[in-house]
């Protein structure tokens, strides 16, 4: 995923040089505001070049683009630093260009403002949709000049068949591959016409679930012919552009019954984690390989909505990971299955199960170990803040019930309100009172991690 780092408003801070007064000087592509970070922005305190980039804000060729783009300023978390084809809402333009208000700070950089040349440029580049959308053909756009971390789109084949059956066609393929997302993370995109090169590109008709490798898509009229091109998605969003095209006919007669389930067999947590398990289903018409399952979820018995699922599964599986619940929380699940043809089995056998709390010693002061108690940040004999986070004994103590020594008014971790938590408004690097940089410096915390931190606290921050 994108890693948002977090900064105090989107600060070119302090690092001018002298101004590239010639658009020429900087060219006419995107390309050109990568020159024009790396003139006016870099240095030992500045953005690039720096063993701690001002701010957090890293402005390296190859980093520059996936921490601007779709990413909250943090002096205005309304906005963000670049909205790819909107220049006049995208912060970075409103930190540069004096014509622009309001914002929080000072306009940047400082010393010598940018020419009017050199806001051109920058208003340009954001009008030339960087890493948003897609192109004509339904592909990432990316920016050579100023290049994310992982702008490949994933290596794939493209779909291998198509296989009917009433009402329904099932579309098959190998597995792509991508240069940083896993095959099990890939997505595809399902392109479905109704005659031959017939896909609008702009959007998919369908979306598989991450790691598939086929996918049934029901409820088509009978004798009819479809027509499909797949492409793969890593999980920074690019796709590929093939245009390989399979196509079936559906045959004339219909497919009205529903699979044979005998519902979810277990539900069983791990941490805030609930694994749901169950036999295959069979069916009159679709291979058990080709079943898909439906969860429905609920906080209360028999309080699903069995208008829509929560989560489908890949076809053919038997179990299912939910992920990121609510610690402390009871959870009700009930499966059913689904067959190519969208005909869905109303199993009601419900299954329940109780997260767990998150533990600080084996979950948590781990993460701190790990990310914030080097020698220079909240450890030894001077911790930083006076915050020592070396054990989970000098965690508890220095961080529950603690008033903030930066918004004296709020505590640094208030037991099961971790949206009034000052740790957590650091870990973020925005929230309703905020000072200094966001935590840790650097290197932002992954979000898994910060979700870790506030299921503690929202479990009661116990000293476990």
């Amino acid at each position: 995923m994108r890693t948002k780092l977090l900064v105090l408003g989107l600060a070119l801070s302090g690092c001018s040089k002298e101004p590239l007064s010639l658009l020429s000087d900087l060219g006419t592509s995107n390309a050109g505001v990568q020159q024009l970070f790396e003139a006016r922005c870099s240095g030992a305190s500045c953005h690039i070049g720096a063993a701690s980039p001002a701010e957090g804000l890293d402005l390296t060729a190859g980093v520059a683009l996936s921490n601007l783009v779709n990413v909250p300023a943090v002096q205005d978390a309304q906005r963000m630093r670049v909205k790819p084809g909107q220049p006049d809402v995208s912060y970075l333009l409103c930190k540069v260009d004096p014509a622009c208000s309001p914002i929080l700070g000072a306009r940047m950089p400082l010393g010598l403002p940018l020419t009017a040349a050199e806001i051109k440029l920058i208003r340009d580049f954001i009008l030339s949709n960087p890493q948003g959308g897609s192109g004509p053909d339904g592909g990432a756009v990316t920016d050579a000049g100023v290049p994310q971390s992982d702008v490949t789109p994933p290596t794939f084949a493209g779909a291998t068949a198509a296989q009917s059956a009433p009402n329904a066609i099932t579309v098959r393929w190998n597995a792509a591959t991508d240069d940083t997302s896993l095959a099990s993370s890939l997505t595809y995109l399902l392109y479905q016409a109704s005659s031959p090169a017939g896909q609008s590109y702009a959007a998919p008709s369908f979306t598989t679930p991450p790691g598939a490798t086929s996918f049934s898509v029901g409820k088509l009229a009978t004798n009819t012919s479809y027509y499909f091109v797949v492409r793969a998605r890593d999980e920074v969003g690019n796709i590929d552009t093939n245009k390989v095209e399979v196509s079936a006919k559906t045959p004339a007669n219909s497919d009205t019954m529903p699979p044979t389930f005998a519902g979810l067999a277990t539900a069983t947590a791990a941490g805030t984690d609930v694994t749901l398990s169950w036999s295959a289903g069979s069916d009159n018409v679709s291979l058990p390989a080709d079943l898909v399952y439906l969860v429905y979820q609920a906080t209360s018995a028999a309080g699903e909505n069995f208008t829509a699922p929560t989560y489908t599964t890949v076809p053919g599986a038997t179990s299912y990971k939910v992920t990121g619940l609510l610690p402390n929380t009871t959870y009700y699940f009930v499966v059913r299955a689904q067959d190519t043809a969208g005909n869905i089995a109303t199993s009601t056998v419900e299954k329940s199960a109780k997260t767990l709390s998150v533990s600080l010693a084996t979950q948590v002061q781990p993460i701190f170990t790990a990310k914030c108690a080097s020698a220079a940040c909240h450890s030894g004999a001077r911790p930083a803040q006076g915050l020592s986070l070396s054990s989970a004994a000098t965690s508890f103590a220095a961080l529950v019930n603690v008033s903030s020594t930066e918004c004296a008014a709020n505590k640094l971790v208030a037991p099961t309100l971790p949206d009034q938590s000052y740790l957590v408004w650091k870990l973020q690097g925005t929230g309703p009172c905020f000072l200094g940089s966001q935590m840790p410096k650097g290197q932002p915390l992954a979000a898994a991690d910060i979700a870790t931190v506030r299921s503690w606290i929202l479990a009661g921050a116990p000293n476990n």
